[in-house]
């Protein structure tokens, strides 16, 4: 098995910044543009399940075009291009759109406090 890479020098970085072109295709296809994802409701069910399948759509394609080139700087620079897709889309997701805050539901939260008194009585419990 030759593992040496089939793309070199110029080829390797077109290749690898159209696949950046790609993973950014593959986002604003699957769910939009970020504008519209910072203009719904926190935490929109639909949207939330198209980011994640825009997610895993540009994870295979990078990982296959990488796999087809055995080039490293595809793998490198799709993943950093899908991590920076992700940061976008899931900031407008979170962001309620009046007043661009953060929204984060009581439900998800819990006090650090509250978690660690927790434990401290299941110890005394279960020591006692």
């Amino acid at each position: 098995m030759d593992l040496k890479p089939r793309l070199s020098g110029e080829n390797s970085i077109i290749t690898s910044l159209a696949t950046v072109g790609l993973v950014v295709g593959v986002y604003q296809a699957t769910v939009g543009p970020v504008s519209d994802v910072h203009a719904t409701d926190a935490g929109d069910v639909n949207l939330t399940k198209a980011t994640r399948k825009a997610g895993v759509v540009s994870l295979a394609a990078v990982f296959g075009l990488s796999a087809l080139s055995h080039d490293m700087n595809i793998l490198i620079l799709g993943g950093a291009a899908i991590i920076a897709e992700e940061l976008c889309y899931r900031h407008a997701l979170l962001s309620t759109p009046h007043t661009g805050q953060l929204q984060v539901t009581p439900a998800s939260y819990q006090p650090a406090s509250s978690n660690v008194s927790d434990a401290g009585g299941q110890l005394a419990a279960a020591a006692g």
